[in-house]
């Protein structure tokens, strides 16, 4: 195609999982369309996913249309396996080729405007209007790193976690992983398992184990309905927590931080500031480990309650309090020296959205995006793809889909409606 501006019905915006299953519903319905896509197809897993990362929940949970666990064409015939990093990237290519999509690659969107019934998209190649745009351009958005580390000496590497891909791409000497999530506590994992001496600032997040009473963890949430949890029914701070912390590398496994402690972890609290050759911590080790803690407990008391409601049978596993946290209420690092103790830091730290490029009134005082269900108040422009957008799965291979067909169908319906 060459650089000229262009018409299409129907403009999608990232060709990820999340816009690649819009564009199979459009495609089953004949609605011409295409995928504007600033790098490849599946460029976040390719560049934002370290060497040895697994998906979290296992394959019986990947329910793609036409493409998912048990169809012929998924890579593993495993329901408890765990895909890796290029095995989810080589599926989700292997889905855009299933589709046949016309996917603009390697080209960014610098801006989004209205005029009139159309919506123009600039893009670092043409301009293309459309009267209909659905926003697949990420679950997270960009990643962020606090201000805090503007003093820090400059021969300190400072990565986000994001742009980690394995231990040998670091500086020899210490690593500083900031952010005790999934990500941070994996890569902790990682990095000790790779001999490099390691501290962890623990953050406010839960474990969870990885089968607990005979199944999976993410089992036991899709069966008590976890997953089917909606924006409707949960409320704003039980949607916006930290993701407990397990992990499906090595056929999947719990991630324990006091074990990894005996294997020869560091634990600090939170960062509180870094100056020019330290890094100060607060004083809340002891506090954020028992909540990671109780997050387990509570986490298997639900199960067991679930069990016993529904007279199920199950084998009697009982989670009980780790002791060992007991000596964290006078064991706590309150600074550690840069460079001389650490020579990289890996910023676990989330993302945070932005929409900057878009010249509507989308988003709230938060940067999130104002849409129900992916629709928003502006006629033929939807989000897709959002973490919590519809329910706790909108952003997960377990439920992308449900929220694509929706919005499909809303297009068709309202399409259907203007053709009377």
């Amino acid at each position: 195609m060459n650089n000229r501006a262009i018409d299409s019905k129907v403009v999608i915006i990232g060709a990820g999982i999340a816009g690649l299953c819009i564009s199979f519903y459009l495609a089953k319905q004949n609605i011409p369309h295409i995928i504007i896509e600033r790098g490849e197809v599946a460029n976040t897993w390719i560049n934002e996913r370290w060497d040895s990362f697994h998906l979290v929940n296992p394959n019986w949970a990947i329910k793609i249309p036409e493409f998912g666990f048990g169809t012929e064409t998924f890579p593993s015939d495993n329901a408890d396996g765990f895909l890796n990093k290029s095995e989810t990237v080589n599926y989700i290519k292997s889905f855009a080729k299933y589709i046949g999509t016309n996917i603009l690659t390697n080209e960014n969107v610098n801006f989004l405007t209205k005029q009139g019934d159309d919506f123009i998209i600039t893009t670092s190649k043409r301009t293309i209007k459309s009267n209909k745009v659905i926003i697949a351009s990420g679950a997270f958005g960009n990643s962020y790193i606090p201000n805090i580390n503007s003093e820090l000496n400059n021969n300190i590497l400072q990565i986000h976690s994001t742009e980690f891909k394995n231990s040998s791409k670091l500086p020899k000497g210490g690593v500083l992983v900031v952010g005790s999530g999934q990500s941070g506590a994996q890569i902790a994992e990682e990095l000790i398992e790779d001999e490099r001496e390691v501290w962890l600032a623990v953050s406010k997040c839960g474990r969870r184990p990885r089968k607990y009473r005979g199944k999976d963890s993410s089992w036991w949430n899709y069966e008590m309905g976890s997953f089917d949890k909606t924006v409707d029914n949960t409320p704003v701070k039980q949607r916006w927590t930290c993701s407990p912390h397990t992990s499906g590398n090595k056929g999947g496994h719990d991630i324990n931080l006091i074990n990894l402690v005996e294997h020869g972890l560091n634990l600090c609290g939170t960062v509180e500031n870094c100056g020019v050759r330290e890094i100060l911590f607060k004083d809340n080790l002891y506090q954020n480990l028992k909540f990671s803690d109780d997050h387990a407990i509570n986490w298997a008391k639900k199960v067991d309650d679930y069990i016993s409601k529904n007279n199920l049978k199950f084998p009697f596993e009982k989670i009980i309090r780790d002791k060992r946290i007991e000596k964290f209420k006078t064991i706590n690092n309150k600074k550690i020296s840069a460079p001389q103790d650490i020579k990289s830091i890996i910023w676990a730290t989330g993302f945070r959205y932005n929409y900057d490029w878009i010249n509507l009134n989308i988003t709230n005082k938060k940067g999130h995006p104002i849409q129900k269900r992916g629709m928003t108040e502006y006629d033929g422009l939807y989000f897709m793809g959002l973490q919590w957008m519809h329910s706790s799965k909108s952003a997960q291979f377990v439920g992308v889909a449900e929220d694509a067909e929706f919005i499909v169908e809303d297009i068709v319906s309202k399409n259907r409606k203007r053709n009377q």
